[in-house]
């Protein structure tokens, strides 16, 4: 019997991504669990372990911030055992475009498309080679809208 791959997952500390976490776990996949509440994170990987005896890596990373991205995507092209990347991480920000701060768009096209695609990219190469694995990109609603008024 094979062992199944590794899977990481963004965005892992709530919501799809601990569904997800916990969807792998249950299936025997070991996995590593990116978000940026550790507190959160180190919960839901205890659990984890516990409930399903898979091991289970913690990386903190704010995926806007540069280092904290460059350490997600060397783990994704150097650890060969990961062959799922789930790109869960993401944000999306109520009211209309003009009602938003430059700032706050561009935290979002970091974290939306920027870090979705350099981690598609890091992991990508490795995966084609292998001639197997997944990405998997869950993208936030987006629900910009016109100012009608």
């Amino acid at each position: 019997m094979s062992i199944p791959e590794t899977v990481l997952i963004t965005g892992a500390s709530t919501g799809i991504g601990a569904t997800y976490a916990e969807r792998f776990a249950q299936r025997g996949h070991n996995l590593v669990l990116v978000a940026r509440d550790k507190k959160r994170l180190d919960a839901l990987s205890s659990r984890l372990r516990e409930q399903f005896g898979v091991a289970i890596d913690v990386i903190q990373a704010d995926l806007t911030q540069i280092t904290d991205l460059t350490t997600v995507e060397a783990r994704l092209r150097d650890d060969a055992s990961i062959g799922i990347l789930v790109n869960n991480a993401g944000a999306a920000q109520s009211g209309s475009f003009i009602e938003q701060s430059t700032d706050s768009v561009t935290n979002l096209v970091a974290l939306n498309t920027t870090a979705l695609v350099r981690l598609a990219s890091a992991i990508a190469p490795r995966l084609a080679q292998a001639g197997s694995g997944a990405i998997i990109n869950i993208a936030p609603s987006l629900d910009w809208h016109r100012n009608s008024g």
